[in-house]
């Protein structure tokens, strides 16, 4: 019996690592939060001013998280290698 013939082609493709961003930005939400409560806490702030406090932490630690993802993405982009793959179709 006949071996059947296996059909290959090339692609060049890019090797790198990739953050996953909704994690960072959730992590940074959280630690934001946290920061937040403590520090509207501390300071004895109003009931209003620490809700103020606890949302606008909260975003601006999701926005750094954000874009220190979007930095980290930059980087492995300009360390990725470039490779050329064979993929056997069967």
């Amino acid at each position: 019996m006949a071996k059947p013939t296996e059909k290959t082609s090339t692609a060049l493709v890019d090797i790198r690592r990739a953050p996953k961003f909704i994690p960072f930005v959730a992590t940074a939400a959280v630690i934001g939060f946290i920061v937040s409560a403590i520090t509207a806490w501390a300071t004895a702030a109003p009931g209003n001013f620490f809700g103020y406090v606890i949302v606008w932490g909260t975003i601006l630690f999701a926005c750094v998280g954000l874009v220190f993802a979007v930095l980290l993405e930059a980087f492995f982009r300009a360390r990725s290698k470039r490779i050329e793959a064979t993929k056997i179709e069967g």
